[in-house]
C-alpha cells in the first residue's frame, strides 16, 4: 500500500512540474483569456484538462505504448502537431493585424464572443496535438505503472491529474483577466498576441524540423 501511494505522489509531483512549465497549452489559455474573456479561458482550461485526463487514461490502459509502436507514428505525430501549432500561431498574428487595422480598440477580454465549445475544443486539440505530451505520458506511465497497481489507484490518479491541470490553467485565466491586471495587458494586448503567435510558430516549426 505504501508503494502505491508513493507511486501516486511521484506521478502527481512530476506531472505538476510539467503542467506549470510554459508551453503550447499555457500560450493557448493566455491568448484565449486575453483576446476573449475569462469564461472562454476557463473553457479552454477545461479542454486542456480533458486532454490530460485522456492521456492519463490511455497511459493507464497501455494505449499510449501501443499507439507509439505504430509504424511511422514518430514521424506522423510531430508533423500533425507542428502544422497545428504553426496554424494557431498564424491565427493569433493575423487576429492582431486585423484588430490593429480596424482603428478601433475594444477590450477584447470583455467581448466574450468565443463559443464555449470552440474554446473547449481549442484547449483539447492543442493538448492532444502536442507530440511532446505523448512522449511525456509514455515515459511517465512506463516508469511508475506496474501491473500490481490497483484499479482504484489508477482512477484516483486520473482524477487528480485532471483536477491539477484544470486548476492550474483556470488560475492562469483568472489572473490574466483580474481587474487589477487586465488593464496592463490590454495596453499591450496586440503585442502580446503577436508574441504568443510567434512562440507557437516557433514551437511548431521546431517540431516540423525534427520530423523531417
Amino acid at each position: 500500500m505504501e508503494i502505491v501511494w508513493l507511486n501516486i505522489f511521484s506521478v502527481l509531483f512530476v506531472f505538476t512540474l510539467a503542467i506549470i512549465s510554459p508551453g503550447p497549452n499555457f500560450i493557448m489559455v493566455v491568448n484565449t483569456a486575453l483576446a476573449d474573456s475569462r469564461r472562454a479561458g476557463f473553457y479552454t482550461a477545461l479542454g486542456v484538462a480533458t486532454g490530460s485526463g485522456l492521456f492519463a487514461l490511455a497511459g493507464m490502459l497501455g494505449l499510449i505504448l501501443v499507439i507509439n509502436s505504430l509504424p511511422y507514428f514518430a514521424i506522423f505525430a510531430p508533423l500533425v502537431g507542428g502544422v497545428y501549432l504553426v496554424w494557431l500561431g498564424y491565427k493569433m498574428i493575423r487576429s492582431k493585424r486585423r484588430d490593429s487595422s480596424s482603428g478601433d480598440f475594444v477590450p477584447a477580454v470583455a467581448t466574450d464572443i468565443l463559443h464555449p465549445v470552440a474554446a473547449y475544443r481549442a484547449g483539447l486539440l492543442t493538448n492532444l496535438a502536442n507530440p511532446k505530451a505523448w512522449a511525456f505520458y509514455l515515459s511517465l506511465f512506463t516508469l511508475v505503472m506496474i501491473p500490481e497497481t490497483p484499479f482504484w489507484a489508477k482512477v484516483l490518479l486520473n482524477l487528480f491529474m485532471f483536477i491539477i491541470s484544470f486548476a492550474w490553467y483556470a488560475t492562469v485565466a483568472l489572473l490574466i483577466t483580474d481587474i487589477r491586471i487586465r488593464p496592463l495587458f490590454l495596453r499591450v494586448q496586440h503585442l502580446v498576441q503577436a508574441l504568443l503567435g510567434i512562440l507557437l510558430i516557433g514551437l511548431g516549426g521546431r517540431l516540423l524540423v525534427t520530423a523531417l
